[in-house]
């Protein structure tokens, strides 16, 4: 049984309440729902009276919780002594987005820096980075979207501006008949779409960046990028500045727990404000 379902039963044993279990997990309510019937199934009995307004224990409920306890504390003790090793493991993880435009070029620089390093990456939408940041399942997180817990920080590792690229044509009208619209977050969206309400006729969009630069290398068309992006974003189809996008920024953004127990935590976390 994976163990972060013990810690959604403990959850909701303490709040008796599935709302407010999903909310102080950083789930959904269905999910935290999903996670408790297969823990029921699991031990083949009920662990919860559910009424219209409340939630009880049953008495294997009230059984399981001091074994569920002591699990998922003897993980956490197995967790601090594997931070102990000599080589230090992190995971980390971005956003698509984030990922290429800051963490791709990053990772070097940590190998670089860093000799005892042995780091994982994943790449995750941001309610994964979220929630998966809050179970300790990764230590660090880049996204362009500022994820809102007041037991997380944020530090703002790089800004950059958007402007219109094109490898077909000089003209702006033009370029909006093969344009190609990649998701920046619904707040820049809607204020790009002010500025510029032709991108409702975009023939591709995409949340991930990889694939408009495919897309540009395949068929050409123009497409809102950074500068820094712009530049080598195509082998074979260089790109002509259009227009730029007025007061509309790209934050890439460092997230981790405010509660560090890790050194090397520590120390990556630094290296990345300080670079």
């Amino acid at each position: 049984m994976d163990l972060r379902f013990l810690t959604t039963f403990l959850e909701v044993a303490k709040t008796r309440h599935f709302g407010k279990a999903a909310e102080n997990l950083y789930l959904t309510q269905s999910a935290v729902s999903a996670r408790i019937k297969l823990i029921e199934e699991y031990f083949n009995t009920s662990l919860f009276f559910r009424n219209r307004h409340s939630i009880q224990l049953t008495s294997a409920g009230e059984k399981l919780i001091p074994f569920a306890e002591s699990m998922t504390h003897t993980l956490n003790l197995a967790r601090e002594a594997l931070n102990e090793d000599e080589v230090s493991y992190l995971v980390c993880a971005a956003s698509p987005n984030a990922s290429e435009l800051y963490l791709k070029h990053a990772i070097n620089q940590f190998n670089a820096h860093f000799y005892d390093l042995s780091l994982r990456v994943e790449i995750l939408n941001t309610e994964q980075l979220s929630r998966q940041l809050h179970e300790r399942i990764i230590d660090i997180a880049f996204t362009t979207e500022v994820i809102k817990a007041e037991d997380v920080d944020h530090k703002c590792l790089m800004t950059d501006s958007l402007a219109l690229y094109s490898s077909e044509t000089d003209q702006l009208e033009q370029a909006f008949e093969n344009y190609v619209h990649i998701d920046w977050g619904s707040k820049l969206n809607d204020r790009l779409l002010k500025q510029f309400p032709q991108v409702k006729k975009a023939k591709l969009k995409t949340s991930a960046i990889s694939i408009a630069k495919d897309q540009i290398e395949y068929t050409g068309g123009s497409v809102f990028l950074t500068q820094a992006l712009a530049e080598h974003f195509s082998a074979t189809r260089p790109l002509t500045l259009i227009a730029r996008a007025e007061d509309i920024e790209i934050n890439t953004y460092l997230v981790y727990l405010k509660e560090l127990k890790n050194s090397a935590l520590s120390e990556l976390i630094k290296f990345c404000i300080e670079q």
